[in-house]
């Protein structure tokens, strides 16, 4: 879509107040998401809207906005649209919307002309987030190894701008509150492992207005693989680079989504220890977000970087990544393909099971 359009002189009624909540990638997103899409009617009660029928709908209109390669024209209009009919607030979480430039802040602003529009930006610390995010990496087409990818967020390179361009929640909060206004920015801090399982949803209620106690769950998604399957999705990857994106997409991600992702159990997790420079660069980042003004819920000492147990990437040996891959390949073989949740047997999405303060760590 046209970056300068806008709604503004439509004379459409606005709502009450749009929440954004824009990120960042691996601070709980996927949980927060989850959690809204599978109680959009018990929202809808309160007088919320969280725009459907599913959170794609919202993938997609970020993906217009920004003018991904493969977006569907017109969806970021098309929620807009729906943002500034509704009478009362509204919610709209895509990570996608963290760190787009202060001239495309104000787009959605403009566009959404007329109602309120705040940001909320959920933070983890940022020892827990190198490895999630260099995981993410080799489930989305990269093979950065491990060493060369710590290298480059310390000195720079194109895994380096990747990531800080997504991670660095000083600037994030920064230009949202250039463009909004502090008083609507909100940093919520993802809470430590051994945290309540639902305080990460409570901060985030707690912006969002919503009340409540009990919600249905959504499926669990996007969860982590063990550290020798994601350093067998980085040698895939590889080999497959010549794959258009709906291709890895159908083949090599779900072999990781929904195959390797079973072996978490028997494989350890991705180990970290935070080294001294990022230490530094996480006590900037935090300065940043109070010298922001943006309203913090939770603790930014929380934001000091945890070291995560267990295996250093570079010292897995390829047994290891080899039991995988045989592994893997056993379960594709025997189950003649890589089958979806619902796709055959009982399969592990579409149930719901309403809980009263019993979520999952989210910030893991």
């Amino acid at each position: 879509m046209s970056a300068g359009r806008t709604w503004a002189s439509e004379g459409q009624a606005m709502a009450e107040r749009v929440l954004l909540h824009v990120g960042l990638m691996k601070s709980g997103t996927t949980f927060i998401q989850g959690r809204l899409n599978a109680n959009r009617e018990r929202l809808a009660e309160q007088g919320i809207l969280f725009p459907g029928p599913s959170w794609a709908r919202h993938a997609r209109a970020v993906s217009d906005l920004i003018g991904s390669k493969h977006a569907e024209e017109g969806a970021w209009a098309s929620l807009a649209e729906e943002l500034r009919a509704h009478p009362g607030p509204a919610i709209v979480s895509m990570e996608y919307l963290g760190p787009i430039s202060a001239e495309r802040i104000r787009q959605v602003r403009d566009d959404l002309a007329g109602s309120p529009v705040e940001a909320v930006v959920t933070v983890r610390d940022l020892g827990r987030s190198v490895p999630a995010m260099w995981q993410e990496t080799l489930k989305n087409r990269q093979s950065w190894g491990w060493t060369e990818y710590l290298r480059a967020l310390e000195d720079g390179g194109d895994a380096g701008r990747r990531f800080w361009r997504q991670q660095a929640a000083d600037r994030v909060v920064g230009r949202w509150a250039e463009v909004l206004g502090p008083d609507n920015v909100h940093v919520v801090t993802v809470p430590p492992p051994g945290a309540p399982g639902e305080l990460l949803w409570e901060r985030f209620c707690e912006v969002a207005g919503i009340t409540g106690t009990e919600w249905d769950e959504a499926p669990r998604a996007n969860e982590s693989l063990g550290v020798a399957s994601a350093l067998l999705m980085g040698r895939i990857n590889e080999l497959v680079a010549d794959l258009a994106l709906p291709e890895y997409n159908k083949k090599i991600k779900a072999l990781g989504k929904h195959v390797l992702v079973h072996r978490r159990r028997e494989e350890e997790p991705i180990g970290f220890t935070v080294p001294r420079w990022l230490r530094k660069r996480s006590a900037t980042m935090v300065t940043g977000i109070e010298a922001s003004g943006a309203r913090v819920v939770g603790d930014l000492r929380e934001l000091e970087p945890l070291d995560v147990p267990g295996a250093d990437p570079a010292a897995v040996d390829a047994q290891a990544q080899l039991d995988a891959a045989v592994a893997a390949l056993a379960h594709v073989l025997r189950e003649g393909g890589i089958k979806r949740p619902g796709q055959g047997g009982k399969g592990r999405g579409g149930k719901k099971n309403r809980r009263r303060g019993q979520g999952r760590d989210a910030g893991q």
